[in-house]
């Protein structure tokens, strides 16, 4: 809320929405998320600005970001020159080179991903390559668990094994 004053005139008050202040600014930055004494991920960038006095608390980290989670059994890397996290909301978008990488030997590459951190799922409508130890997978859309384990695609190229387990009766 802004006021301006002046001896010839009224008082007026100017009400704008587009003073998007950040709270702080941030370089070279990296936040620990600790839940339950135990470390469950990190997230690190050249620059975070910090709205969380803005109505969608969210943040914005610039150049470089790189979130690492942590689970018992696997440890995901996802990268990209840009992030934004809705902390309300429990969701993050990345922009730019995205690219995820798992101690399992998996990788996933697009140019945008959406990242619902509550339920762990992830989805694009960008173009993407998926590739595992046995499966190289070209689409236009996904949506999936964090785990691959549960994936659905769009258009699909590339090649993909399927065991089919037949049973007679």
């Amino acid at each position: 809320f802004l006021s301006l004053t002046s001896c010839d005139t009224d008082r007026q008050f100017i009400e704008s929405e587009e003073l998007n202040i950040p709270l702080s600014i941030a370089n070279n930055f990296t936040m620990t998320y600790i839940d339950s004494s135990q470390v469950k991920s990190y997230i690190s960038g050249k620059k975070h600005f910090d709205y969380s006095n803005n109505i969608l608390n969210y943040s914005e980290l610039f150049d470089d970001v790189e979130l690492i989670i942590y689970d018992d059994n696997k440890t995901s890397i996802i990268k990209s020159d840009y992030a934004i996290v809705y902390n309300s909301f429990r969701f993050m978008e990345f922009k730019g080179n995205v690219e995820i990488s798992t101690t399992d030997g998996e990788l996933l590459i697009t140019d945008q991903l959406y990242y619902d951190t509550e339920n762990e799922w992830l989805f694009t409508e960008d173009k993407f390559e998926y590739i595992d130890k046995s499966n190289k997978i070209i689409a236009n859309r996904l949506d999936s668990n964090r785990d691959f384990t549960d994936l659905v695609t769009g258009n699909l190229t590339g090649s993909i094994n399927i065991t089919d387990q037949w049973k007679t009766f």
